[in-house]
């Protein structure tokens, strides 16, 4: 009996602990389900604000796509728009300069015939007077050489026409005429050894220098490279035309024919028998013809009186002025032209320019300083 109580109460023992972990366990489970049902919840209402953010996007989306669409209308309107003004504007200023041409060409039959004056040759003798200029790309080139026997502060520059070599040894500035002769200075200028180029007194008048070598190819590379360049920096010929006046008549046609009486005769017999037709002239008599008055006759030609064989495009207007060399001997006057620039190659030579007759090319070379050059400035 009492095996069966203490089997009896082991039972209920037992059960009531599985009954109560049975009932722990579904609570556990309760609190699990209601945590996943939280979970769940919280997903959805994240899901549906997603959801909402989305179609609020979307709606946002559409409405910027209407924007753009709605700007590249208008956009296209502007050019639209546009297009049509210019073309207005066109037109107008067309009919306006058609208008004005016109009237050009009317007030033109109202203007006096122009004056043609020949031009004349300014030859400077000092730093002084009007300097003719011509702008080539953005430099300013005086037109032509250089003629002046002082410096810019009034210094005297030696002339030699001698001892050339001595004042190139001595590195004393010096200038000279062409073959000393002061008619190759009224046209070509006057030629300058570099020591005057690059003399602390100042060769150019105020407001002008020598040009550097870099400033020589600033010139040629705007006037298209070396090769083209010297046609356009040279001067064009310049030809006058001659009236000449021969001559003509003023004489007797007078022919001579044989004396029929006498052209056989012997001159024994022409001693003896003198010829009463032809009067003893040798067999010959003579009938004179028409009297032809006497006039001029006019002869024309064109006579080359300065300038060079280029076309002179740029407006530089190079002359072949020649050079003098180191040992004082004058070449090339008439053919080729020579300029320094201020830029030293070495201890004895020099940078300059030259340009040769029926070439089109502009050459660069190093030369003595003691030569003699022409010399052009350049605008501050």
């Amino acid at each position: 009996m009492n095996k069966f109580i203490i089997t009896l109460s082991f039972c209920l023992l037992t059960f009531t602990f599985f009954a109560q972990s049975k009932k722990e366990m579904i609570e556990l489970l309760n609190k699990r389900v209601d945590s996943l049902n939280q979970i769940i919840n919280t997903e959805r209402s994240d899901k549906e604000q997603l959801n909402q953010q989305l179609v609020k996007l979307r709606t946002q989306i559409k409405e910027l796509n209407v924007t753009v669409q709605n700007v590249e209308n208008e956009k296209k309107e502007l050019i639209t728009t546009a297009a049509e003004k210019e073309a207005v504007y066109t037109k107008t200023l067309k009919l306006k300069q058609d208008s004005l041409a016109l009237l050009a060409t009317e007030l033109l039959k109202y203007r006096p015939a122009p004056v043609k004056e020949e031009p004349k040759l300014i030859v400077k003798q000092d730093n002084s007077g009007p300097i003719k200029s011509v702008t080539i790309g953005t430099q300013v080139w005086m037109v032509e050489n250089l003629n002046v026997a002082t410096f810019r502060n009034g210094v005297a520059i030696p002339e030699v026409q001698d001892a050339w070599y001595k004042a190139g040894d001595n590195k004393q500035p010096a200038w000279c005429y062409y073959d000393n002769d002061p008619k190759n200075g009224v046209k070509y200028g006057k030629l300058y050894n570099w020591y005057a180029v690059v003399d602390n007194n100042g060769l150019c008048p105020q407001g002008w220098h020598i040009p550097s070598d870099d400033e020589w190819d600033t010139l040629i590379n705007y006037l298209g490279g070396k090769d083209v360049a010297g046609a356009k920096m040279k001067a064009k010929l310049v030809t006058k035309k001659v009236v000449e006046y021969y001559d003509r008549g003023g004489y007797d046609e007078t022919k001579w024919v044989s004396c029929s009486n006498c052209s056989h005769w012997t001159e024994k017999q022409r001693e003896n028998f003198p010829c009463n037709v032809c009067k003893n002239t040798r067999g010959k008599s003579y009938k004179t013809g028409k009297y032809i008055p006497k006039t001029k006759e006019k002869s024309e030609h064109l006579e080359t009186v300065g300038g060079w064989n280029g076309n002179n495009e740029s407006g530089f207007t190079g002359l072949p002025g020649g050079n003098r060399n180191d040992y004082g001997n004058y070449v090339s006057i008439g053919t080729n032209g020579y300029w320094w620039s201020s830029t030293e190659y070495d201890t004895y030579d020099a940078w300059g320019r030259y340009l040769i007759n029926n070439y089109g090319d502009a050459n660069r070379d190093y030369n003595n300083k003691k030569y003699g050059f022409s010399v052009r400035c350049l605008r501050d």
